[in-house]
């Protein structure tokens, strides 16, 4: 799913998720439909930070994967990887785009964790974060992120990148 797609569709429900668990208080005693119809263009914050998270994500997680296939030599005579090559090149992959991301992905969940009436931006967030918690601020989550989002990524990037390797060569 494409960045601009992902922010469009995904962005306010991720934003609901988000308050659901860190400030359900914000959400209590109202439906889905008025939280959309009163909140409006409030659940697109973050936008621009989602944006921001998801471009080095990205090439983190297709660099790493193929960093992690060159390394082990995957390709050099014209042979596809094993299950077992695209599995742990997606581990790589996911790993390193986990990683990348989670300083922008704090910053974001903070935005969306904020009262939808807070004016306060993300750079101001970024800046108290620094102050009060250091840099480690930044990877706060990193560990049970990688735990129960890395397996999905690393099972649903290794299928698509065996099978994607398959179809190739099947149609040659």
């Amino acid at each position: 799913m494409t960045i601009i797609s992902q922010i469009v569709f995904l962005l306010p429900l991720d934003a609901l998720k988000v308050k659901a668990q860190t400030s359900p208080e914000q959400l209590r005693g109202r439906g889905v439909i008025e939280i959309f119809t009163k909140e409006g263009f409030g659940l697109y914050r973050g936008a621009g930070w989602t944006a921001m998270r998801n471009a080095p994500g990205s090439f983190a997680l297709f660099g790493g994967n193929a960093a992690a296939k060159t390394f082990m030599g995957v390709g050099e005579k014209g042979d596809r990887a094993t299950w077992a090559q695209d599995a742990i090149a997606s581990c790589v992959g996911a790993t390193a785009s986990i990683t990348v991301a989670q300083p922008l992905d704090v910053i974001k969940t903070r935005i969306q964790n904020r009262p939808f009436d807070s004016p306060e931006s993300g750079a101001t967030i970024f800046k108290r974060l620094i102050q009060n918690e250091g840099v480690g601020g930044l990877f706060k989550g990193l560990t049970p992120k990688l735990l129960v989002v890395g397996p999905k990524l690393i099972f649903s990037f290794t299928v698509a990148q065996h099978l994607i390797s398959y179809f190739e060569n099947e149609l040659k």
